[in-house]
Formats: structure tokens, sequence, C-alpha cells
């Protein structure tokens, strides 16, 4: 009688101390698990104002300019135009977009239909006149990433 008690206390202290290591990350990436980017700005004209660093998830988010997060960055590190800026996101796929917003108004500003504020993307330099499209500036997150974001002004 004592060892099957016994027994049976064995198994239910197993199946307590199993049962997370069955269900655990083993290292692989998932799309619940975070990864750092670590942004690189270049080229901002001034410490004027903030950066505007919109992520997106897909072409229509883009287009609709209706960001899946929204980071207001502080230029106090700025230094001969650059600085440096981490985030975390869960895995999946993102496109960046940063407006050098020198007056904190929260939007792009205009002149004769052209920015007069900077902007830029994730590893990529826009040099046309229109928009660019959200694959142009895509990319998979599946471990921690670095990115370039070059600042142009028109």
């Amino acid at each position: 009688m004592l060892r099957q008690e016994l027994y049976k206390r064995i198994q239910v202290l197993s199946f307590v101390f199993i049962l997370p290591f069955l269900f655990s990350n083993t290292g692989k990436s998932s799309p619940a698990s975070t990864h750092k980017i670590t942004i690189t700005f270049k080229k901002i004209r001034n410490s004027k104002g903030r950066i505007q660093l919109q992520v997106y998830r897909n072409q229509s988010s883009f287009a609709a300019e209706n960001p899946y997060k929204l980071f207001y960055v502080s230029k106090s590190d700025l230094s001969n135009g650059s600085m440096t800026y981490t985030i975390e996101l869960p895995g999946g796929t993102y496109g960046l977009a940063l407006l050098d917003d020198e007056n904190s108004n929260k939007k792009m500003d205009y002149s004769f239909f052209m920015p007069t504020e900077g902007f830029g993307f994730s590893d990529y330099y826009h040099s046309g006149l229109s928009r660019p499209v959200f694959d142009d500036f895509k990319f998979e997150l599946n471990a921690d990433k670095k990115v370039t974001m070059v600042a142009r002004y028109m």
C-alpha cells in the first residue's frame, strides 16, 4: 500500500516537472519571440524636433499610413547627423519608415507639393519622386537585426 502511494506521488511530480519542458521554446524563433532591431539613423540635418519611426507590416497599412507601431525618438543623442535607437518586436515581416519631424507636429510638411522634412526607409534609399512600395524596404525579423535608415531631404 505504501509502495503504491509512493509510486503515484512520483508520477504526479514527474508530470509537474516534465510538462513545462515539453512546451518550452527550444531556442528556435517563433512568432511570439521578440528580437531587437538596432537602427542607425544617418544624414539627419539638425537636432530640431524628433524622429517619428513608423513600423509597418504590409503594403496596405503603408499605403493607408496606418502603422503597426509608432515611436517618437528624441534627437538628443544626435552626433554629426547620426544616432542609433533600438526597438524590440516579435518575429515577422516589417518595414520601417522615418519622418524627421523637425517641428514635432506628427505629420510630413510640404511646400509646393514637395516634402520639407526628411524621410527614410529601412535599408533602402528612395531616390524617386513617387512613394516607394512596401516590398522595397521590408525585411524578415527572425533574429536580432541591424538596420540603416538614411534621411533624404528634397
